[in-house]
């Protein structure tokens, strides 16, 4: 139990910190750049967010599951080094696939001044898929003080060299350049820690990986798929549908929305590991730890969702500006859908951990038909509203099914 609760302590000054930077970096480019820039860099954001997770292809999740599955045996190494081989493989693949799509999407969304940060997109994708992996294997080890080293570093230098390189030029180049050189760095210290902690002090074994690293790591892409489409796909079509104006007004509420549930997820980052240890011996003990793992996480964000819906028309001028207001209407409809986020999370989490990703995979197709359906409907007859009432609804379905597959686990 001491463990538990230091890891859970590191988990929540990683997402604090991971908050503050990325909060802070959004006031100042939404501050900087205004809504129609903003909303352009939004946009390609979110489509490259959208590609380097399908390049990490479900394999640092998976690999974290067999990690965590395996903790204090003699495996760990194999399968760090088995994933490491697979990462490498797709995150390589990607990069390429990613270059070799270039001009065609520049014709697809129609917007030449993203050129130039499309061709650097390409280092990004595979540099975001190694800094990933080493979190992954911190999670999977429970070592989530390394988790925070990382963390830190990649956010950090990407809040301080943008703002450093903005002060020369307002170029979009600039803020993608800053966050490359924020990845290279985190992924080299990321790999550090992993190779001089942990890695050359551990044991080989006769077993291989690669078979069940993969497998278990398509229903876990196809359900990466559906966190895209819930938390990307709407600011993607509202680019394409609606106006880059649009973009930066629905990017600042949907920003600050899908950030917060990182507090869900330092709560299961310190507690949810354990789960991948679930049996009929200790069933009734984690069974009370996630029930009351669960209530906690909702009586944090009570005061949370209540700000949200009504403190927001006063703040959101005063942070952002009043160019942002029609972000609030906004903000406070997607309240809903961060409730449903939230628990989602921890029950997504359990089902993953407990070998269920198949099942949760037929879920998100579930909820991918009714979002992406919504938004078709919503976006072009009332744009960054429509979005918000079209992902938030589409959410519905999705938390309902992942909550009983849960129940069926637990009784």
């Amino acid at each position: 139990m001491k463990k538990l609760k230091k890891e859970i302590v590191w988990s929540f000054l990683t997402k604090i910190v991971t908050f503050g930077l990325f909060f802070g970096l959004n006031i100042f480019l939404a501050r900087k750049l205004g809504p129609e820039t903003f909303g352009l860099w939004s946009f390609f954001l979110s489509f490259i967010t959208i590609f380097w997770t399908i390049s990490f292809f479900g394999i640092n999740a998976s690999t974290k599951k067999f990690i965590a599955q395996h903790n204090g045996t003699g495996e760990i190494k194999n399968i760090i080094k088995n994933g490491l081989n697979l990462r490498l493989i797709f995150s390589l693949g990607f990069a390429l696939l990613f270059l070799i799509l270039y001009f065609p999407l520049i014709n697809l969304f129609n917007k030449p001044e993203l050129s130039n940060l499309w061709l650097l997109g390409t280092l990004l994708i595979f540099f975001a898929g190694i800094t990933e992996f080493t979190k992954s294997i911190f999670m999977g080890l429970h070592r989530i003080k390394y988790n925070f080293i990382v963390n830190f570093i990649e956010h950090g230098l990407k809040f301080i060299l943008v703002v450093i390189f903005l002060l020369f030029s307002e170029s979009l180049l600039n803020i993608t350049g800053s966050f490359l050189v924020a990845l290279i760095v985190s992924s080299i210290v990321g790999f550090a820690i992993t190779y001089f902690v942990f890695y050359k002090n551990l044991g080989e074994s006769k077993n291989t990986y690669y078979k069940e690293i993969f497998n278990y790591s398509l229903p876990l892409l196809f359900i990466s798929l559906g966190f895209l489409v819930f938390t990307e796909i709407d600011v993607l079509m509202l680019g394409i549908l609606s106006s880059s104006e649009e973009v930066g007004v629905y990017a600042i509420a949907k920003q600050i929305i899908i950030k917060l549930p990182h507090i869900t997820m330092a709560i299961a980052m310190g507690v949810m590991p354990i789960f991948a240890k679930y049996n009929q011996e200790n069933k009734q003990e984690l069974k009370k730890l996630f029930i009351k793992t669960i209530k906690i996480n909702n009586l944090i964000f009570l005061p949370i969702l209540l700000g949200i819906f009504f403190l927001s028309p006063f703040l959101v001028p005063i942070i952002f500006g009043q160019e942002y207001i029609g972000s609030i209407v906004i903000l406070q409809i997607l309240s809903i859908y961060l409730f449903f986020m939230i628990n989602t999370l921890l029950l997504g989490n359990f089902l993953d951990y407990n070998g269920k990703a198949n099942k949760r995979a037929i879920f998100v197709g579930i909820g991918i038909i009714v979002n992406i359906s919504l938004n078709l409907y919503l976006i072009p007859n009332y744009g960054a509203i429509g979005a918000s009432i079209g992902t938030t609804f589409s959410y519905l379905p999705y938390f309902l099914l992942n909550a009983w597959e849960v129940r069926k686990s637990l009784k």
